[in-house]
């Protein structure tokens, strides 16, 4: 048995897929690694390019420990994400506070001063 991360591309992000399979097929001369799911005579093929293939082992101790770690990495990036949009809703709050205050300030200067057109 072979285990496979891929790297599958979505329409905003990078995905990574992993999978067991039972035989896998290779060539120099093709851009693609096509693997082989299922028992004779029901067998699938898959193809995928190579570039796309980041890990194929026989290993399953290393498989499983490396996914593990990809998992922990996507799990602390997650969580610097969550934290960085929080900071940029925080700042558009501190903006639209800003921006508030600096609009109702203008309003009152010029009710009071004639000279200032209200626009507003």
């Amino acid at each position: 048995m072979y285990y496979v991360i891929q790297i599958i591309h979505g329409v905003d992000n990078k995905y990574f897929a992993s999978y067991e399979v039972p035989k896998y097929i290779l060539s120099e001369k093709n851009t693609n690694i096509i693997f082989e799911f299922g028992e004779k005579p029901n067998v699938k093929r898959k193809w995928a390019p190579k570039e796309d293939i980041v890990l194929i082992t026989r290993d399953r101790r290393f498989f499983n420990a490396y996914v593990e770690k990809l998992i922990k990495l996507e799990s602390s990036h997650l969580e610097e994400i969550k934290k960085a949009q929080a900071e940029v809703e925080r700042l558009k709050q501190r903006y639209e506070e800003h921006m508030n205050a600096e609009l109702h300030s203008f309003k009152k200067l010029s009710e009071t001063n004639k000279k200032i057109p209200n626009l507003i």
